[in-house]
């Protein structure tokens, strides 16, 4: 059986690397996309299979406008993403619990409500189950690599 290769060969290549011999907080960690990269910095590390990272702000410095020099910067305020790995590989990891259900039902916003249906959906949360089980944990494999924190955008598409 062959490998299917996408996106970008030098994506490939760092994806699900240690550029690091240990994770620590303030490592950078690199998302590696189709083609694109995101960067995060991680803010805590419960151990070497268990952390939380959150994403970095980048701002386009120098020209010509499509190349690509990025100034990365922490910001308190972006998203914070707990990650695991489970044997070879990282995968983001996202527990909800049944309270989202009352929160939902609570929510007068219907455009909130939406996006918290959606949020279940999305993670393929059965209400029937969580309301059951009491909490519910998804892990989505990440093509991540740790050591240094990376932000590409790829302008041809």
């Amino acid at each position: 059986m062959t490998r299917r290769w996408y996106g970008s060969l030098d994506n490939r290549l760092e994806e699900n690397r240690m550029f690091t011999d240990e994770i620590k907080v303030g490592t950078g960690m690199t998302e590696y996309l189709y083609s694109d990269r995101k960067a995060y910095e991680v803010i805590e590390v419960k151990d070497q299979k268990h952390v939380t990272v959150r994403l970095m702000d980048h701002k386009h410095i120098g020209e010509p406008c499509m190349d690509n020099n990025w100034e990365l910067i922490s910001n308190e305020q972006n998203p914070v993403y707990k990650m695991t790995k489970r044997g070879n590989y990282w995968y983001w990891t996202v527990t909800i619990t049944a309270d989202i259900l009352d929160e939902i039902d609570r929510c007068e916003d219907k455009n909130e409500q939406f996006r918290l249906r959606l949020f279940l959906v999305h993670n393929d949360i059965n209400p029937e189950d969580l309301k059951r089980r009491g909490k519910i944990t998804k892990y989505r494999r990440a093509n991540v690599s740790f050591g240094k924190a990376d932000y590409y955008y790829d302008y041809t598409f």
